[in-house]
């Protein structure tokens, strides 16, 4: 057996809380597992050499969205043409959108120790297959699940301006949103800040103008809930790209609608799947993959789907 191969992010916040779990994360493993803390984006380079190296089966990431984004970059970079192992999110980090996204709940050492008597015994692991999506601009390729322009990145950037990034912190700020919608303000001029671009797709094109969001996934959430990527699976090698053109207390009146994953109408949400979308703004671009914020200097962002991944969810 080539066993799991376990990379931790020691610098995630549910990780610096918790440092003893963390390390008891490690004695949970069989002979042929390997536990590794990474330190440095370089480590995890280094990591994935030995990992493609030794063949291990199973690549178990405990981090939150951002930590899997970053790692999962790295891999596939590394393991070129060759398939990634299946991965298993253990769900250490604050946001963990992705893994609620396919169904994953439970605490790192509950999620390690099923994966471990699973694969120690044989039993099967229910999956779930998932394309990336690769975002490249000048700075290069990265890959992840979920992004976001305009109203999500804005959010983002206040999110973590309060220096206590959190589900709670994120809810109150979202409800502090939608409440001052009626009178406007300061958190509504930087959160309703719009992003100005043409976007083409595959067999279509978006005109140039203004829109609230341009936000695209391979799972059907993004973030407390909300569920607006329907069609995420609707194909293979294919996203959901939604397009927000509507008024913010417009959007305010489709919540409901988004949080139960329902349709909204095409003319508030432009709505397809597609296996492309080039931005082209003559403005930077500032975006968000997996919660991880970057911008694009030339105002020019290609957004494809990415290489499939194999996620185990039990």
């Amino acid at each position: 057996m080539a066993g799991i191969g376990i990379i931790t992010n020691p610098h995630s916040r549910r990780n610096r809380r918790h440092p003893e779990r963390m390390r008891r994360l490690g004695y949970m493993l069989g002979r042929n597992d390997t536990y590794e803390l990474t330190n440095r984006i370089e480590d995890v380079a280094l990591v994935a050499e030995r990992f493609k190296q030794s063949g291990i089966e199973i690549l178990a990431l405990n981090g939150g969205d951002g930590t899997n984004h970053v790692t999962l970059t790295t891999f596939i970079q590394v393991y070129g043409d060759e398939p990634l192992p299946k991965v298993a999110l253990l769900r250490g980090g604050t946001m963990n959108t992705v893994s609620n996204g396919v169904g994953i709940s439970g605490t790192p050492p509950r999620l390690l120790a099923n994966l471990v008597e699973k694969y120690y015994t044989g039993q099967a692991f229910e999956t779930s297959r998932r394309d990336t999506l690769r975002v490249t601009d000048e700075t290069g390729e990265r890959y992840g699940f979920i992004f976001g322009n305009g109203l999500v990145a804005n959010f983002l950037e206040m999110y973590y301006a309060t220096g206590n990034p959190s589900p709670t912190t994120a809810a109150v700020l979202l409800a502090k949103a939608v409440a001052t919608l009626p009178m406007g303000g300061e958190i509504n001029d930087r959160l309703f800040r719009p992003f100005t671009a043409r976007v083409e797709l595959d067999k279509d094109t978006w005109e140039s103008r203004d829109y609230t969001s341009v936000l695209a996934a391979t799972v059907d959430q993004i973030g407390l809930g909300f569920r607006p990527f329907i069609r995420c699976q609707e194909r293979d090698g294919a996203f959901h790209l939604l397009g927000i053109i509507s008024r913010p207390l417009e959007l305010a009146l489709q919540l409901p609608r988004i949080r139960f994953g329902l349709p909204v109408a095409e003319d508030k949400m432009r709505s397809a799947v597609t296996s492309r979308a080039i931005f082209r703004s003559e403005e930077p671009i500032s975006y968000t993959i997996d919660g991880d914020m970057h911008t694009a200097q030339s105002g020019l962002v290609t957004l494809e789907a990415g290489p499939g991944i194999d996620i185990i969810i039990k």
